[in-house]
C-alpha cells in the first residue's frame, strides 16, 4: 500500500466526511424546510380565511342585532295589528329607518306573508314563495340570512320575526348588496395573492380580488346554504422553494471544496506539526523527569502563544506547588478569623438587643426599689413614733396605766405595731423582683464558653422573657406552654439571643393588642420550640428573604437586618433548623428544631404546665 502523507489524508477525509454530511444534511433540511413551510403556509392561510369568515359572519350578525331592534318599534306592532290606520305612520317610520348610517330596501310582512309596506318599489320581492317565510311565521325560527335575486343582481336577505304576546304577528326584512360584506380588495400576501367567493348550490355569486390558480379552502355556513371559498396561489410558495434549494446545494459545494482545499494545503503545516509537539511536551511534562522546552517562534500567533505558556508553565509548577501550600496555611487561618467574626458579631448582635432593653429594665428595676424607699421611709416615722413613746413611759410612774393608754392612743401604737410587718414583707419582695431581674439579665448576657454545656431550654427562654417583658407587656398578653425537655450539649447564651430576637420581633409585629404564645416539647428526637404571634404577618414574596443578611422591613435606622441572619447561623450551629409560617393579617409562627443526642443525659428539665402569665 502506498503511503500518503497527513496533510492528504486529512484532506480526504474533510472531503469524504463533507459530501456525506452535505449530502443527508441537504436532504433533511430541504424536507424539512418544506415540510415547515407548507406547514406555516397552511396554519397562516387557515387563520385568515378563518378570520375573514368571521368578519363576514360578524358583519351580518351586526346588521341582523339591528334589525330586530327596529322590529322591536311600537309602531311595527301596531301596524300589524291595525294596517289600515297605521299605514301612514308605517311609511314615515320606515323611511327614516337606516342600519348603520345606510338606507337598504325593507319590506314589513303580515302573518301571511303580504307585503304591507316596501320602502323601495323596484326591489320588491315575492317572499311568500320563500321557503323560509314559513319558518319565521310558525315561530320555529329565529331570524333569516340568505341571499335572493333581484334582476339579475344578488342582494342578502335579512329577516326577523314581529312577535307580540309570544305570537308572530308579521315579519321585518332588509335587502343588502351582496358586494357590501367586503369592500376592500384582499391584501397580498406572501404567498402570492388571495381571492374569494362566495358560493350557492356550487355556483358562485360574487368574487373578490384576482382570477387565482391554487389550492382551495371551502367553509360552509349551514344556516343560509351558502359557502366561502378561498383560492392561494402556489406559484410564489413554488418559487421560493426552488430559490431556497438551489441556494443551498451551492452554499454547500462551495464550502466542501473550500474545506478540502484549506485541509490539504495548510492542515499539516500549520495544525497537524505544533499539535504533534505539544503532545509530546506535554509527555514529557507528565513523566516529571525533565521538561522538553518548545520552540517559541511559530507562524500561527496563537501555537506561539501556547508555546509561551507552556514553557513558563513547566518552568513555574514547582513555584505552584510552594504557593498552594501558603494559601492552604492562610485558607486555614481566614476560617479561623471567620469564626471569630462571627462570634464577635453575635455578640455585638447581643450587646444591641441590651441596649434596646437597657431602658425598661431600668424602668423595671427603679419601681420596687422606689416603693421600697417610701416603705423605709414610713418604717423611718414609725421607729419615731415609738422612740417618742419609749420616752413617754420612761418619764411617767408605774401605777399612772390610764395615761400610758392614752399615750399609745395618741401615738397610734396599735396600728404602727400591725402595720410594720406588711411593710418590710412588701420591701423584701421588692427586693426579691430586683434580685431576679438582675440574675435574668446575668444569665442572658453571659459569654458562652468555647465548648458546648449542657443546657435547659425551658430555663433559657424564661430568662429571656424576663429580659424582654418590658417590651411586651404594654400590648402583648404572653401564653406560655413547657413540656418536659431532656438538657442538651448546646451554647446557652447563643440560644437565649435566637429566642431574644424572636420574642422581640414578634411585639414588633403586632400593631396594638395581641397574643404571643411560647410552646416547648419533643417530636421524634427534636425539641421543638415554637413562638407564634397574631401580628401582621409576613407577604408570601417577602419569606424567602427575612433570612437574608442586612434585610429588614423596618424604617430606615430602627433595624440592622441581621437578627433572623444570625438566628439562622446560630441554630445550624447546633445542627438543627428554623422553620416559619405566615399568613398576613393572622401572625406568623417561627419553629425551631434542636436535635436530641443519641445518648442524652437523664437528668431532665423541671416541666411546667401549660399556663398563662404576666
Amino acid at each position: 500500500m502506498k503511503p500518503i502523507s497527513i496533510s492528504y489524508a486529512l484532506a480526504r477525509f474533510v472531503f469524504l466526511s463533507c459530501l456525506t454530511l452535505a449530502l443527508l444534511t441537504s436532504v433533511l433540511v430541504v424536507s424539512h424546510v418544506v415540510t415547515s413551510f407548507n406547514r406555516q403556509q397552511e396554519t397562516v392561510i387557515n387563520r385568515e380565511i378563518n378570520s375573514i369568515s368571521k368578519n363576514f359572519l360578524l358583519f351580518l350578525r351586526h346588521r341582523q342585532t339591528l334589525l330586530r331592534e327596529q322590529a322591536r318599534a311600537p309602531v311595527m306592532i301596531q301596524t300589524l295589528m291595525q294596517p289600515e290606520s297605521n299605514i301612514g305612520k308605517i311609511q314615515d317610520f320606515m323611511a327614516d329607518l337606516s342600519i348603520l348610517g345606510k338606507k337598504y330596501p325593507q319590506s314589513l310582512l303580515d302573518f301571511q306573508g303580504n307585503i304591507l309596506h316596501a320602502t323601495e318599489d323596484s326591489h320588491i320581492v315575492d317572499f311568500k314563495q320563500m321557503p323560509w317565510l314559513a319558518g319565521l311565521l310558525s315561530g320555529k325560527s329565529k331570524q333569516y340570512t340568505g341571499v335572493v335575486t333581484i334582476k339579475g343582481q344578488h342582494y342578502w336577505c335579512l329577516a326577523v320575526p314581529i312577535s307580540y304576546q309570544q305570537t308572530i304577528e308579521g315579519v321585518l326584512t332588509a335587502l343588502l348588496p351582496l358586494h357590501e360584506i367586503y369592500p376592500q380588495a384582499p391584501p397580498d400576501t406572501r404567498f402570492g395573492g388571495l381571492a374569494i367567493e362566495i358560493l350557492a348550490d356550487q355556483q358562485r355569486l360574487i368574487h373578490f380580488g384576482n382570477q387565482l390558480s391554487g389550492h382551495s379552502h371551502l367553509i360552509s355556513w349551514p344556516f343560509s346554504g351558502l359557502s366561502l371559498r378561498f383560492t392561494v396561489d402556489d406559484k410564489a410558495q413554488n418559487r421560493q422553494i426552488l430559490i431556497l434549494v438551489v441556494q443551498l446545494s451551492l452554499l454547500i459545494i462551495f464550502a466542501i471544496g473550500l474545506t478540502t482545499l484549506l485541509a490539504y494545503f495548510y492542515g499539516y503545516r500549520y495544525f497537524v506539526k505544533p499539535v504533534f509537539m505539544v503532545a509530546r511536551a506535554t509527555d514529557e511534562l507528565d513523566k516529571g523527569e525533565h521538561y522538553l522546552k518548545l520552540k517559541e517562534e511559530f507562524r500561527i500567533k496563537e501555537f506561539s502563544d501556547l508555546f509561551k505558556k507552556f514553557n513558563q508553565m513547566t518552568t513555574q509548577v514547582n513555584l505552584r506547588e510552594i504557593a498552594l501550600k501558603q494559601s492552604y496555611e492562610q485558607l486555614s487561618k481566614t476560617i479561623e478569623e471567620l469564626k471569630q467574626s462571627e462570634s464577635q458579631l453575635v455578640q455585638a448582635e447581643k450587646m444591641a438587643s441590651l441596649g434596646t432593653l437597657a431602658a425598661g429594665i431600668a424602668h423595671e428595676i427603679n419601681n420596687p426599689v422606689g416603693y421600697i424607699k417610701s416603705n423605709l421611709d414610713i418604717l423611718q416615722d414609725y421607729a419615731q413614733n415609738l422612740k417618742d413613746y419609749y420616752q413617754a413611759i420612761t418619764a411617767s410612774q408605774v401605777e399612772e396605766r390610764e395615761k400610758h393608754a392614752l399615750l399609745a392612743e395618741k401615738f397610734d401604737l396599735d396600728y404602727i405595731l400591725g402595720d410594720i410587718a406588711p411593710l418590710l414583707q412588701s420591701s423584701l419582695s421588692g427586693i426579691e423582683r430586683v434580685i431576679a431581674i438582675v440574675d435574668s439579665l446575668k444569665t442572658f448576657a453571659r459569654t458562652d464558653q468555647p465548648q458546648k454545656s449542657l443546657c435547659d431550654i425551658n430555663e433559657g427562654i424564661k430568662a429571656t422573657i424576663t429580659m424582654a417583658w418590658n417590651e411586651l407587656k404594654y400590648h402583648c398578653r404572653l401564653h406560655q406552654e413547657y413540656g418536659n425537655l431532656p438538657k442538651i450539649p448546646a451554647y446557652p447564651g447563643k440560644l437565649n439571643q435566637v429566642f431574644m430576637n424572636l420574642l422581640i420581633n414578634a411585639g414588633q409585629a403586632i400593631k396594638d393588642k395581641g397574643e404571643i404564645y411560647i410552646r416547648t416539647y419533643t417530636l421524634n428526637r427534636d425539641i421543638v420550640i415554637e413562638i407564634r404571634d397574631t401580628g401582621r404577618g409576613i407577604k408570601p414574596e417577602n419569606i424567602k428573604q427575612i433570612f437574608n443578611p442586612f434585610y429588614t422591613s423596618k424604617p430606615v435606622g430602627q433595624g440592622t437586618g441581621l437578627g433572623l441572619s444570625i438566628s439562622q447561623d446560630i441554630i445550624l450551629q447546633h445542627s438543627g433548623r428554623i422553620e416559619v409560617s405566615s399568613h398576613p393579617g393572622t401572625g406568623s409562627c417561627f419553629s425551631i428544631y434542636l436535635p436530641i443526642p443519641e445518648d442524652p443525659k437523664p437528668e431532665q428539665a423541671t416541666s411546667c404546665p401549660a399556663k398563662t402569665l404576666f
